[in-house]
């Protein structure tokens, strides 16, 4: 008895039929490769049952997925199109963030640098233009009192310095008269005189060799014994050098006057 026949019977089915060429493709010819793949998986036989004569002489009947995989291939069928692809899901909602970090505390600061050397002074530059003159420290200023003064008719005012000028701009020439330098001045003046009867005083100043009308103080009395007062403040130039001095004039005869006479140079060129 052929030892193949006879244990014909404990063979395991093979299910993805014999040698021959397409003999089971009729029956798989609608299923897919995955589906066949996991027949070919799961109904394998087991081929450590066998004896070992019969493993011997028929191991490349039994054990139809490892002795033939021409057939295997020859089974299959061609892949089919991929699906669609689907539709991508909801986002997840985000994390919540974490609490910050407590902050590092300062280092300390470092070392201030060494100051580096002074580089060399410049060159001066060009020395620029000179201001305007700036007023003296010391004023310029002298003045003229006199006390009880009896006064005739006409004549000279009497000049009697109280206050000497140290830059000598004002200097007393005699009893009647005053030198000034080249400039502007002040003059002011403030007399007082007792009249004996009715009548009027006239007091006017010379200088630039000519009589200055319009500086001339005037008064008159009305009564015996009337105190007149005659004063003036101006200002005039003396482009050279003058000689100053004051012509007095009462309709009264003599008089007894009072006088104080101030004269300042401006510092005005």
């Amino acid at each position: 008895m052929n030892n193949f026949n006879a244990n014909r019977m404990f063979y395991t089915p093979n299910l993805f039929g014999m040698r021959s060429a397409g003999r089971n493709y009729n029956r798989n010819a609608g299923q897919t490769s995955s589906d066949f793949i996991y027949e070919a998986n799961t109904a394998a036989p087991d081929c450590s049952e066998h004896t070992d004569a019969v493993e011997s002489e028929e191991s490349d009947a039994s054990c139809v997925g490892e002795s033939e995989p021409t057939g295997f291939a020859e089974m299959q069928g061609p892949m089919g199109p991929m699906g669609p692809r689907g539709e991508p899901g909801s986002p997840g909602c985000p994390g919540e963030r974490g609490e910050t970090g407590p902050q590092g505390v300062t280092g300390p600061q470092g070392p201030q640098g060494v100051t580096g050397p002074m580089g060399p002074r410049g060159e001066p530059g060009p020395r620029g233009p000179a201001g305007p003159p700036g007023y003296p420290q010391n004023s310029i200023f002298a003045s003229f009192s006199g006390q009880d003064l009896i006064l005739p008719e006409s004549g000279n005012l009497p000049l009697k310095m109280a206050i000497p000028d140290i830059t000598q701009n004002i200097s007393l020439c005699n009893h009647y008269s005053v030198a000034l330098t080249p400039g502007y001045y002040v003059i002011s003046y403030d007399i007082s005189a007792v009249m004996r009867r009715q009548g009027f005083i006239k007091l006017t100043p010379i200088f630039n060799n000519r009589r200055q009308t319009s500086y001339t103080a005037y008064a008159e009395a009305v009564r015996r014994k009337e105190i007149l007062t005659v004063s003036r403040y101006f200002i005039v130039g003396i482009p050279a050098g003058s000689t100053l001095f004051f012509v007095w004039h009462s309709s009264a005869g003599d008089c007894k006057i009072n006088m104080n006479l101030c004269i300042q140079k401006l510092c005005r060129q």
